[in-house]
């Protein structure tokens, strides 16, 4: 079972990297979808390429300080 789990990490390693990066990128993808979809915040929708890249860089920006403390 652990060889199992070995190569999933593996695998997830290979092809999404960092859990931060990962993780930061999915929550902002899920934030500017909610933010197209719901009707009731149609004000921030023009915001939503720049809470993209906002959201993106702060994922980057996080992983490349835990590579540089390394």
């Amino acid at each position: 079972m652990t060889s199992i789990i070995h190569i999933f990490k593996a695998v997830f390693d290979f092809f999404c990297g960092d859990w931060r990066i990962f993780w930061g990128i999915t929550l902002t993808l899920v934030f500017v979808e909610l933010i197209e979809q719901l009707t009731v915040i149609t004000v921030a929708v023009p915001l939503a390429g720049i809470i993209y890249i906002i959201g993106i860089s702060l994922s980057l920006i996080v992983a490349l300080k835990r590579e540089i403390a390394k």
